[in-house]
């Protein structure tokens, strides 16, 4: 359990809901403003960037660098979304690509940082991540257990006990074969008391929902203003809609999931003399009959004496009774003789 900012990340705290932007904002200040505004709306907890230098991170001929060099931010825009964020009072946080990106964070102070999937075994940028003594949070697509134990290490080695790590699955979208949340359960068991989450890549919000009962505690999922906007990940993204409703579906599961406890709810024990059954006669009984299967029976009294619990039913039977009794009336220890 750690803190970003106002918000508590782990235990039986609300799942931590981020809308992530990434590059969707296209480079635009107002488009990116747009999107945290409907994130806002949507519920989200934060957003996310992503903050990469493209000549630090990709080499020239490769697509990644043709669009994030096209689709970056530039500090001083970085500067006033984090100014828009505290107005909005949402959480702004960012992966960054690189040691010279990371630096950028450090200069913005952001709250936390992210570690994605194909950032994962960059364990040199893991350890400078893991000095600034930042919440981090780490993306596992891609990745096999020993990668994910490895990054862990390098954390814990930088002494910064404050980490999250998601189950992820690297395809865009993501088909529903490949998303194995069943893995989140494994991690949870493997990564005592680390809160554990999922990042999504599918194209509808089916398995962020399924990922909430079974225990994660961060959901992440990628946010556009409208689908029929070419973004750079636009076939994973929710629009507004999409977004709100995925939220309030996850506190609803929320609800449904309650507490560990094995008791009734406070509403339940009011219902439990309604309910339950309770001996009764269920013909007219004369004063010495013997009390059998044919004039007494388990039933529910709703407004009416209850009579002894079921467990004294077999106690009774072949005792006589000290007096009359009525059809569907309450069987009680006067009516009957030692």
């Amino acid at each position: 359990m750690f803190k970003i900012e106002n918000k508590i990340v782990g235990r039986e705290n609300p799942t931590f809901i981020i809308a992530e932007i990434g590059i969707n904002h296209k480079g635009s200040l107002s488009l990116c403003k747009k999107l945290i505004t409907e994130a806002k709306k949507a519920g989200a907890d934060a957003v996310k960037l992503q903050i990469v230098d493209p000549l630090y991170s990709y080499c020239k001929n490769t697509s990644s660098y043709k669009i994030f060099k096209k689709n970056n931010l530039t500090y001083e825009n970085l500067l006033k979304i984090k100014k828009f964020c505290k107005k909005k009072k949402i959480i702004l946080f960012a992966t960054p690509g690189d040691f010279k990106s990371l630096g950028v964070i450090k200069k913005l102070k952001f709250p936390a940082i992210k570690i994605s999937s194909g950032l994962i075994t960059n364990y040199p940028l893991i350890a400078e991540a893991a000095k600034t003594k930042l919440p981090i949070i780490i993306s596992t697509g891609m990745t096999y257990l020993d990668e994910i134990e490895k990054a862990v290490k390098i954390i814990k080695k930088n002494r910064n006990k404050n980490y999250a790590i998601l189950k992820c699955t690297s395809l865009y979208p993501s088909p529903s074969s490949e998303i194995n949340l069943k893995a989140i359960k494994n991690l949870s068991s493997k990564f005592d008391n680390v809160p554990i989450g999922y990042s999504d890549h599918t194209k509808n919000y089916d398995a962020c929902l399924g990922a909430v009962s079974l225990g994660a505690k961060l959901i992440e999922k990628h946010i556009t203003l409208d689908k029929k906007i070419i973004v750079p990940d636009q076939k994973v993204s929710a629009d507004p809609k999409e977004f709100r409703q995925m939220v309030k579906s996850i506190r609803n599961i929320e609800r449904l999931l309650g507490k560990k406890d094995i008791s009734p709810s406070k509403k339940e024990i009011k219902n439990r003399n309604i309910y339950r059954r309770s001996i009764m006669s269920v013909r007219d009984i004369k004063k010495g009959e013997t009390l059998d299967l044919k004039n007494i029976s388990l039933k529910r009294s709703k407004g009416l004496k209850l009579g002894l619990p079921p467990n004294d039913f077999f106690k009774i039977i072949g005792k006589k009774i000290k007096k009359t009794i009525k059809i569907d009336n309450a069987i009680t220890k006067e009516y009957i003789k030692v």
